[in-house]
């Protein structure tokens, strides 16, 4: 089958591989960490039909950026072989952006996305396009206001804080309507990963 796009998934910065919306002729390469040794069954039977299309791929050594470096190098690797092909890197950590950059620069289609959303858009959408999961505005609003409040010293600095900080304030929303606003405040860049830890752009009027 022919290939169409890569995408490389840092499984140690999100787990949420949502495999509906994968292509076929789209390459997934999904990076593992050295001590992610317990993947979920049910993810495993769903990416078995793609047959060599999906990949896992777990690799040696520890540390903050280890995995970074192994997908920088799969990503090299495969768009020297195979050029003239679209690159995805699947990560909320901002800190691949100077080679997405670097890549562009360099007539490289590649970009990086920080939800699944973003795979089911057209290619030819933008901004709001991306948002295909309806939000419920008066609890994102509710959300932004507490952010507000806080202060980015005092918001969340981790993942799995955040959810349990917007659950505690959306107790009448159920877990996927809680993780689809999540979602939006990455893709809108109102949140995002930087050195493994979550940083916030808290601007008036969001």
């Amino acid at each position: 089958m022919n290939v169409e796009e890569y995408l490389y998934i840092d499984y140690e910065n999100v787990q949420d591989v949502k495999v509906d919306v994968i292509k076929k002729t789209t390459k997934v390469k999904i990076i593992l960490g050295n001590d992610q040794t317990k993947i979920p069954v049910d993810l495993v039977t769903k990416t078995q039909p793609f047959g060599e299309m999906v990949e896992w791929i777990q690799v040696s050594g520890k540390g903050r950026n280890a995995l970074d470096f192994f997908i920088v190098y799969y990503l090299g690797r495969d768009a020297t072989l195979d050029k003239g092909k679209s690159f995805i890197i699947y990560s909320k950590d901002t800190g691949f952006d100077p080679l997405i950059n670097h890549l562009k620069k360099s007539g490289v289609d590649a970009k990086r996305i920080v939800s699944f959303q973003q795979l089911k858009s057209n290619k030819n959408s933008t901004g709001d396009a991306l948002i295909l999961n309806k939000v419920d505005d008066a609890a994102l609003s509710k959300v932004l206001e507490n952010l507000k409040k806080i202060g980015t010293r005092s918001s969340p600095k981790k993942r799995k804080t955040l959810t349990t900080h917007i659950t505690a304030q959306l107790k009448d929303k159920k877990p996927k309507e809680i993780e689809n606003v999540i979602e939006h405040l990455f893709i809108k860049g109102i949140v995002y990963e930087e050195n493994g830890l979550l940083k916030y752009k808290l601007e008036k009027g969001q």
